[in-house]
């Protein structure tokens, strides 16, 4: 049985907390948060935890065994820290930090004390971004390849669209697919772009499009915005063919219905196919805690571990530097 405290009792602790829950093995053991109406509702849920006001109290508990960290992302550097040096492997939650430099002195951390720092990029457990990944990184396309991604919604306020807490979309939202970009890519180089305010009231961008270039021409294009309302799209066109998310003109076949999900290829003769996968009994939250889970354990090997989550950060961090005045910045962590 592995004894689970959670450390941020809001949004995504209670989704985490909810995904852990349905691991067989697995025991929501605590829970710490600032918050009396987060904690409590932690409480309604999961009456067997025990609660803190703090964190480091709920770290002195020697029946907490892992710990999974969701809090606003200028506090997972510190407080994930803390998890290390009290040696609990910990979960962070993405953004890994607010910046490379907090990164870089997690990693040390856990490196010094032989911990498990894994960073929640749930989607490196969802099947149909997995089977774009492999797609992807199969060569089908040829090279360069450009992964064109835009979508607009209302997304959230408060610390989010803080630009020293939170970042905005171009680092809380935006590093979802940086990730996947980084996958099927290779190692970020250089970034360039134009960020706007449709909100005069946030101080991080909310809205813009930017361009993240890799090896052999490849590149990532990224429109976004929390502050406005428009149709999206995701694809991947290459010198010959190119990748839709869903089946496209396709129609998959109905018994496969609920088991499989597909993606399409086609060709430059516009000749298309479909790409099946497994879709799995359980959400890509269930699948990440149950990973960690057995990482913690010494049964697998981490999937999401910080070294490569810190590259993401990195990109979100020079896009923040740079995309205001329109300068190109280099991604170095």
């Amino acid at each position: 049985m592995v004894r689970v405290g959670f450390i941020g009792t809001g949004g995504m602790g209670m989704g985490q907390a909810r995904a852990f829950s349905k691991v067989r093995g697995c025991r929501l053991q605590a829970c710490a948060d600032p918050s009396e109406e987060s904690r409590q509702a932690f409480t309604r849920e999961f009456p067997e935890a025990a609660v803190y006001d703090d964190h480091r109290k709920l770290l002195q508990n020697p029946d907490v065994d892992v710990v999974v960290v969701a809090v606003p992302t200028a506090l997972h550097s510190s407080i994930s820290i803390d998890a290390l040096r009290a040696r609990k492997p910990t979960l962070v939650e993405k953004p890994m930090a607010r910046t490379t430099a907090q990164c870089r002195r997690m990693i040390e951390v856990a490196r010094r004390y032989r911990i498990l720092l894994m960073v929640a990029h749930c989607r490196r457990f969802d099947p149909s971004f997995c089977a774009m990944v492999k797609a992807i990184r199969e060569g089908k396309l040829g090279r360069p390849m450009i992964w064109r991604s835009a979508m607009a919604v209302m997304g959230p306020g408060g610390w989010f669209m803080d630009e020293k807490v939170g970042g905005g979309p171009f680092l809380d939202g935006g590093v979802h697919n940086y990730d996947t970009a980084n996958q099927m890519f290779g190692d970020p180089q250089r970034v360039t772009g134009s960020v706007v305010n449709f909100d005069p009231s946030c101080s991080a961008p909310d809205t813009g499009t930017v361009i993240v270039r890799y090896a052999h021409g490849n590149q990532l294009v990224l429109g976004w915005s929390w502050r406005g309302r428009g149709s999206g799209m995701d694809d991947v066109i290459g010198p010959k063919g190119f990748f839709q998310q869903g089946p496209g003109p396709l129609k998959p076949p109905t018994s496969a219905k609920g088991k499989f999900g597909y993606h399409c290829l086609t060709d430059l003769t516009g000749t298309s196919r479909l790409i099946r996968f497994k879709i799995g009994e359980q959400n890509m939250y269930y699948e990440q805690a149950r990973h960690f889970l057995s990482c913690a354990q010494g049964k697998a090997r981490c999937l999401s571990p910080a070294r490569e989550a810190i590259k993401s950060v990195a990109i979100g961090e020079a896009i923040l530097r740079g995309a205001r005045d329109m300068q190109a910045k280099n991604v170095a962590w």
